[in-house]
């Protein structure tokens, strides 16, 4: 149920689709406003760019993840910027109800994070501010700190839920990491684009997902890096990493941006690739039987001219 609290590099509205397609519910485009506006971050009045508390363009990551278990997806906002004091961080949580609508049931300055437990079945949570730590549970319509006893989840969701994916050996990863070009860190595995003293936000290297994309029997593997610095206001790129015959893995395509695999398809049966950023129209790369190249513009399907 839980993907993590930790941040995934994305964008919705200004790049409706995030490095893993398939942890972002379907919504329109006013449903996708209505979610910014709901995490803290109306979108500005030129339709460009999301804004912070203090009106200036912001680039908040969104995690989606379903915090208890009704099938439709939370969505948590995280952002840095010195607007926010005294943290220089800034979290949200939103909620979906069943007609589309978005709402706030959490902000504030500083950090927050699951801790394993569940009440009223909604997980619990963290938040940390100016160093103080807080436990708060959802009272029905929103996080608040209060009396009700938190359980720990039922002993299936601290074991492998049935039908899940076997861990990934640190081999692999490895392998796939440096296919992509990426080297080991001690804060993970990192293409070498970021600059510590520029004060912009960081997340080393993912594997967000492995899965036989073009039905050759062999899995490709998504690896996202976020960086501020290197990526501007996108603030992700990813790498797409294709398994060889021998087992061996090949760099198949890169670039700066959110990667949606999409339906249609290329040669061999590769999907196309929206590559998602601020605006309303993405490039669509689609695959020609030796390297992905530019196919068309779309947004939600149909064409548009950026």
């Amino acid at each position: 149920m839980m993907r993590s609290l930790s941040v995934v590099t994305g964008l919705l509205l200004a790049g409706v689709a995030a490095s893993a397609a398939a942890q972002i519910p379907s919504m329109t485009r006013d449903q996708a406003r209505q979610l910014y506006a709901a995490g803290g971050f109306p979108i500005s009045a030129d339709g460009k760019n999301p804004t912070n508390r203090c009106g200036a363009p912001a680039s908040p990551k969104i995690t989606f993840v379903d915090m208890n278990g009704d099938g439709r997806k939370e969505a948590l906002f995280i952002d840095t910027s010195p607007c926010y004091q005294p943290d220089g961080r800034w979290y949200a949580v939103t909620t979906q109800g069943p007609d589309g609508s978005w709402r706030s049931i959490l902000s504030g300055v500083g950090s927050v994070q699951a801790i394993g437990k569940i009440a009223n079945g909604w997980f619990v949570l963290n938040t940390t501010s100016g160093g103080k730590t807080q436990t708060l549970s959802y009272n029905g319509q929103s996080y608040g700190a209060g009396t009700v006893s938190a359980v720990a989840p039922p002993s299936a969701a601290v074991t492998k839920p049935a039908g899940a994916a076997p861990v990934a050996p640190a081999g692999r990863d490895a392998a796939i990491f440096r296919a992509a070009g990426f080297r080991q860190t001690r804060r993970g595995w990192e293409s070498g684009c970021d600059d510590p003293t520029a004060g912009s936000s960081y997340e080393a290297g993912k594997v967000e997902q492995t899965k036989d994309l073009n039905g050759d029997g062999r899995p490709e593997a998504l690896v996202t890096e976020g960086s501020g610095y290197c990526y501007g206001n996108t603030g992700t790129a990813f790498w797409l990493v294709g398994q060889q015959a021998d087992g061996s893995w090949k760099l198949i395509y890169n670039e700066v941006g959110i990667a949606e695999f999409l339906p249609t398809k290329g040669v061999a049966g590769w999907p196309d690739v929206s590559v998602g950023g601020p605006g309303f129209c993405f490039p669509v790369m689609r695959w020609n039987g030796t390297a992905y190249k530019f196919n068309r513009n779309a947004y939600e399907g149909k064409a548009c001219k950026p």
